[in-house]
């Protein structure tokens, strides 16, 4: 690195840059100040890196400096046969360079935008291609195209730039212009800017072109700061942004109480950008379709949530990036992770809704915790090393960045929020972190100096050299709790060092409270002498709890019916439960029996406050057992029945508050949820098809907006359950060929959406005569795709009885009837007809095979013979083999749970 290697080290940089829209090339004058590096001699070389410039000249005072390029290393080295004496720190005059850069041309988004780039674009007024856009990109290691320097993020300068250009255009750079100049006989202006803070190259920014502005002011304590956001075209549908900035950064200030380092803030938006935005110091880019917002999109609130979300992080980078920098491209993970948490954090603070119990964080850290469960699963230390950077992307690991805001907010929960938000501000206060570039080691040895715990650094390092997550073990008896943690398996016999992490346990205990004895784990085990509802609560912490006793189950399922869970409580736990059951690896009797206890014992007993206080567990809970409820019910020989309908499925659907007609009404999304699990999982019951006969009805008669499109699946699934006659099949049946007349009637969905639900639900009635006409459907559109759907239903009633027989017994007879038919149209050529049968037929074959997976003999030799007759094309086999590596095994774990 040449801010270690050189004798000399960049303090300052003074640019003057002039650039013409017209040429491919721009020139500049750069004036470096330079500083000895402590214990150097004397300066006969040096190197800075430089891409793509030609040097003219270089020299300090008069001594003239060579010049030689190193292509592949993108630098420049300067040597002179006359050193300059640098001992004891004496002082260098600055080196004066002149060279020539490029100015890469912009054409499509494809086109990347490196250094200095430039598009043209059309004038809406004249109509003509001749208005510009110039603008940078400087990271991760772009500013070496811009001029010759130290491009490194473990060095800081500063830097002053003035740039000469058309007088019509505007100019802005990182920091406030301080003046500007014509030039005479030309029509040229230039333009100087502010020295910026201390600061690395990759932050270097400006942009200039044909460009308008709205602007505002945001009132802080150290005076008003001017606010603007520029772009070529349509400026003023920016204004959601410009007041997000606005409404925002008084919130980020207090949060780090540190005054905004720049005296102004720009955001230019640009026509291409690689990066989606860039957090430049003081000048921000982004790509312009992000922000400007029309009145359809600016009408959609996950528009504005988006938008706010991408504003906010970019502004927590002004401190946190930019202000305080990280010495190395290993650590953007934590740097991208921090802004992300910060934001949401600021977010949640200033709206009053927690981002971090929404769906899209939810559903974030759980994808996150499913990618860490895998054998490959590396730890982030392992994954962020960043040897060669070309492009920012290649130094953020999606994972890393998902797992460290999660990390991040866990440590804060930990530690307390209020103790977090001091610490974090007396650090970024203490300017020897701003005056070099840092490793984020150094702010959790800060937090625990701060906060007299040497646990925070100690838990930072765990989980960032730890791969994978731990699961909790928990066992109650008599009073007594007892933990125990390992490193999650994916696999049975998978090897690994099990290193203990360090767990934040975020304990509830009966009366609601949180535990404040044993708040983290760090050996193996933990015994505590007083029983506990639950742990990780508010999925705060980064791994899974097993409930293993029955004794946790009551008790949690007490706390359910006072009101001390939370509903993120429930959540987490059926979260969990939902990893574990169907899982040969973790699952037991004491899963299923508990999740069973939990909802049968509460349901029906607590009240309609407490119920829908936990909609968002109860919506788990039941897609456990509808996957239950599914794979035995298809496949277990012995038909056993689980009886949910009694346990669960009645209790619910006497306390739910069902409506006459959804119009009008406002239903949480998980009550809904449950709504539609209740219906599809009770189609037995003579209350729940009384209810969706009725529901039907409003489907097809209104009024408008009368059903939910989210429910509409469960509805058709109980009313073909129940159709006995063609008359009501073809009721059905109308639906699955045009829905346009009903649409109206259901909220959320298109009329394709509504005949697609109607031909996947077709399937659910038990009579042959039905079943037979959906089969004739699926015979007479077999070329047309996509008919397959009608089996749908049929798959789920497999066993049920269907005149003399079952329903997979008529399917089975029709299914090998016909295939070979199907088989020779599939392989008679290359037409489009015969390639949709063919995708159809293996379609059709997946369907078929799952509904035979208790007796796999029969589908061998079905196999066999069709493999023989029609050769691999089909690939009969191979969807077989699938079928069984995918659901058998399923299938019998689910059987061993349940004691067939």
């Amino acid at each position: 690195m040449f801010s270690l290697t050189n004798c000399v080290v960049p303090k300052r940089y003074n640019a003057s840059l002039v650039l013409d829209h017209e040429k491919a090339n721009f020139r500049g004058v750069l004036k470096v100040e330079l500083e000895p590096r402590q214990g150097a001699k004397e300066l006969s070389e040096f190197s800075l890196h430089g891409e793509n410039l030609i040097v003219l000249s270089a020299h300090i005072g008069n001594l003239k400096f060579t010049v030689k390029y190193d292509r592949p290393g993108k630098a420049i080295t300067f040597s002179t046969d006359k050193p300059i004496d640098v001992s004891n720190g004496q002082r260098v005059e600055p080196l004066i360079l002149e060279y020539i850069g490029k100015i890469n041309a912009i054409k499509t988004y494809k086109d990347a935008t490196r250094g200095i780039f430039k598009t043209n674009y059309m004038d809406s007024e004249t109509g003509s291609s001749d208005n510009y856009v110039i603008a940078t990109h400087s990271q991760p290691g772009f500013a070496r195209m811009i001029l010759p320097c130290i491009d490194e993020v473990n060095h800081k300068a500063q830097f002053q730039l003035d740039i000469t250009a058309h007088e019509r255009f505007q100019i802005v750079s990182n920091t406030a212009a301080v003046s500007e100049e014509r030039i005479p006989e030309s029509q040229q202006k230039r333009v100087f800017f502010d020295t910026t803070p201390l600061m690395t190259p990759s932050l270097l920014a400006f942009v200039l072109g044909d460009l308008r502005s709205i602007e505002s002011k945001v009132a802080l304590p150290q005076g008003e700061l001017p606010v603007r956001f520029l772009a070529a075209q349509q400026v003023e549908l920016a204004a959601f942004g410009l007041d997000t900035v606005c409404k925002y950064l008084p919130a980020l200030q207090e949060m780090f109480k540190l005054s905004f380092p720049i005296a102004k803030l720009d955001f230019a938006l640009l026509p291409f950008l690689s990066d989606m935005a860039m957090e430049n110091f003081g000048l921000i880019t982004i790509q312009q379709d992000n922000v400007l917002l029309g009145p359809t999109n600016l009408a959609d609130a996950s528009v504005q949530s988006r938008v706010e979300q991408l504003l906010v992080h970019e502004l927590v980078h002004q401190w946190m990036g930019n202000y305080i920098s990280f010495d190395s491209w290993d650590h953007l993970w934590f740097n991208e992770a921090f802004a992300t948490w910060c934001a949401c954090e600021v977010l949640s603070n200033v709206k009053g809704a927690d981002y971090f119990a929404s769906d899209d964080y939810l559903f974030q850290l759980e994808s996150c915790l499913k990618r860490d469960s895998i054998p490959e699963s590396r730890s982030i230390s392992d994954t962020c090393k960043s040897d060669h950077v070309a492009q920012t992307a290649d130094a953020v690991d999606p994972q890393n960045y998902a797992k460290g805001i999660s990390l991040i907010r866990s440590l804060q929960c930990s530690v307390g929020k209020e103790n977090f938000k001091l610490a974090l501000q007396e650090f970024v206060s203490d300017e020897k972190f701003h005056n070099r570039s840092i490793k984020p080691s150094e702010i959790w040895t800060f937090f625990g100096k701060k906060l007299r715990s040497e646990n925070i650094p100690n838990y930072m390092f765990s989980w960032v050299h730890t791969p994978s997550f731990p699961i909790l073990h928990v066992t109650q008896e008599s009073g007594k709790t007892t933990l125990q943690q390992h490193r999650v398996k994916s696999a049975p016999d998978q090897q690994f060092e099990d290193v203990p992490y360090h767990i934040p346990l975020f304990t509830r205990l009966p009366d609601g409270s949180l535990d404040k004895n044993h708040a983290l784990l760090t050996d193996r085990t933990l015994s505590l002498d007083y029983p506990v509802v639950s742990f990780n609560s508010n999925v705060q912490g980064y791994y899974r709890v097993s409930y293993e006793s029955a004794s946790c189950y009551e008790q949690i399922a007490q706390a359910i019916s006072s009101g001390a869970l939370s509903e993120l409580d429930l959540y987490g736990i059926m979260r969990d439960l939902n990893d574990f059951i169907g899982n040969e690896i973790y699952q037991n009797k004491e899963h299923l029996d508990g999740l069973i206890h939990i909802i049968s014992k509460t349901v029906p007993k607590i009240d309609n406050e407490t119920l829908s206080k936990y909609y968002i567990g109860w919506s788990m809970g039941l897609k456990i057992l509808e996957q239950l409820d599914l794979s035995v019910m298809r496949f277990a020989s012995s038909g056993k029945d689980l009886d949910l309908e009694k346990l669960i499925i009645a209790p619910f659907f006497k306390r739910i508050d069902w409506p006459e007609s959804f119009h009008g009404s406002k239903r949480d999304a998980y009550e809904i949820d449950v709504m539609a699990q209740v219906l599809s999982l009770g189609k037995k019951l003579p209350e729940v098809q009384a209810l969706c006969a009725k529901y039907f009805k409003k489907v097809l008669q209104g009024p408008k907006a009368a059903i939910p499109f989210e429910l509409v699946g469960s509805i058709f699934t109980v009313v073909s359950f129940q159709n006995t006659t063609l008359k009501q099949w073809k009721k059905h049946f109308e639906l699955a060929k045009s829905s346009q007349g009903i649409a109206p009637h259901v909220t959320g969905c298109s009329p394709a959406d509504l005949q697609t639900v109607a031909l996947e639900t077709i399937g659910f009635s038990t009579s042959l005569e039905l079943v037979q006409k959906a089969l004739n459907f699926v015979l007479t559109n077999i070329s047309l795709g996509g008919s397959e759907k009608a089996l749908f239903g049929m798959s789920y009633n497999a066993k049920e009885k269907c005149g003399n027989q079952c329903v997979r017994d008529v399917v089975w007879e029709w299914f090998i009837q016909h295939y070979d038919q199907w088989a020779r149209k599939s392989l008679s050529g290359g037409s489009q007809e015969s390639g949709k049968i063919k995708s159809t037929l293996m379609a059709l074959s997946v369907i078929v095979f799952e509904m035979w997976l208790d007796t796999p003999e029969k589908i061998d030799t079905f196999t066999a013979m069709k493999q023989s007759a029609f050769g691999t094309t089909l690939g009969v086999s191979e969807i077989w083999a699938s079928v069984k590596d995918s659901q058998l095994s399923k299938m019998k774990i689910y059987q061993g749970l349940l004691g067939f």
